[in-house]
């Protein structure tokens, strides 16, 4: 009687959810990649759904804030996080405590979007394009500053590589958003950034910045004329990060699962896809396993790059 009573329990959760609304955390700060992308999907999900999903911008600390928020929700459905890469893996080898284990306080349910990384500085830079960049960082110790999220997040990753292939010193200078190191930029205030190119690219085009590489193995379609970084001589480069769905730990398996189906739907959808492509994202395809398959080569593979670099461990 018991073992009825649990799956007539569990059959039940599947037929009501959802019956209120949906917070959906993102790590972003509001007006960014990071915060488009939970709005074009939640709108969708709350179709479909019959609920309103109610997007909660939780920015900082390379996205530990809104991760930790997530992290210590109540498991029932009721709470979504929308996290990077390099919140739920990088962060794992550049932190020495960290608020919650992204691979058991989790359960994984879509990946959502992939973002490539574009490096740009100040339109009216003297740098024109990137063997200037390295110029002047080897000429000049210290006088290139680059901008990031944190210590963890992917642009600092980016351009540590740069740092340490190149041998040269620059200076790091993290941000709670890329808005605020974007005016930095504007303002003469900060040399460079490896910043998302849907952030980026509407001012590359206006002139207010200047791109000089793409933080990928092949060039993009929006950007034809800019090189990649493997073309500039860094084989292999590629430091695109993933926007990930999750749910708390815990969380019923078949909420999980339906949650899953319905990010597949709405990431399937023609408007999500042009939503998406309008600020160069692309929609993710995995769930569930497949997902949390995916994520875990992820961290094999990141490892061995902070292995590599000279970043302090916090």
């Amino acid at each position: 009687m018991l073992a009825a009573s649990l799956v007539l329990a569990a059959g039940a959760s599947a037929q009501t959810y959802p019956t209120r609304p949906i917070r959906f955390i993102t790590v972003a700060a509001p007006g960014t990649v990071g915060d488009i992308i939970p709005r074009v999907v939640g709108q969708e999900l709350a179709i479909r759904l019959k609920q309103p999903v109610v997007v909660e911008n939780r920015p900082g600390g390379s996205g530990l804030v809104g991760a930790t928020a997530g992290a210590h929700s109540a498991p029932d459905g009721y709470n979504l996080l929308l996290s990077t890469s390099g919140t739920m893996i990088v962060n794992t080898f550049v932190y020495s405590k960290m608020p919650f284990d992204s691979q058991k306080d989790f359960e994984p349910v879509a990946l959502v979007a992939s973002v490539p990384l574009v490096l740009v500085v100040n339109g009216s830079s003297p740098l024109m394009n990137f063997k200037d960049l390295v110029a002047l960082a080897r000429s000049r110790p210290g006088a290139v500053s680059y901008g990031s999220l944190g210590n963890g997040s992917t642009a600092n990753i980016s351009a540590s590589i740069l740092k340490k292939v190149e041998g040269v010193d620059m200076v790091h200078v993290p941000y709670k958003g890329a808005q605020d190191a974007l005016k930095d930029i504007f303002a003469d205030r900060l040399t460079m950034m490896f910043d998302f190119i849907g952030t980026s690219l509407p001012h590359i085009r206006s002139g207010k910045l200047r791109a000089l590489a793409v933080a990928k193995s092949k060039r993009l379609d929006v950007l034809p004329d800019v090189p990649s970084m493997e073309e500039l001589g860094y084989p292999g480069f590629d430091t695109t990060m993933y926007y990930g769905a999750y749910v708390p730990a815990g969380t019923p398996r078949d909420i999980v699962e339906r949650l899953g189906q319905e990010f597949r739907a709405v990431l399937r959808q023609e408007s999500v896809r042009e939503k998406f492509a309008a600020i160069v994202v692309d929609p993710g395809e995995l769930t569930g396993e497949r997902f949390a398959a995916y994520q875990t080569a992820q961290f094999v593979r990141w490892r061995e790059i902070i292995k590599s670099l000279d970043i302090p461990v916090e």
